[in-house]
């Protein structure tokens, strides 16, 4: 019973380990992943910076337009 359960334990170990192809393959797609996450990140990134440039023009017109308002309220 020992000797088939350790000749079980060796062939699923064997069977378990990569080989160099599939190790290639898969540090190459780990590889591709990890370009795709720096990317995603700079992607956020830039979006962040848009949005903030977008946000304070949208104020500066607000005020822009507030101080119109004022301005023409004054002319009554």
């Amino acid at each position: 019973m020992k000797t088939i359960l350790l000749g079980f334990l060796a062939a699923f170990s064997l069977t378990a380990c990569d080989s160099k192809q599939e190790q290639a393959r898969k540090a190459e797609l780990e590889a591709r992943a990890d370009k795709l996450d720096q990317a995603a990140k700079a992607t956020e990134a830039s979006a962040k910076a848009d949005a903030n440039v977008v946000k304070k023009q949208g104020e500066a017109q607000a005020e822009a337009l507030k101080t119109e308002a004022d301005r023409t309220r004054e002319q009554k």
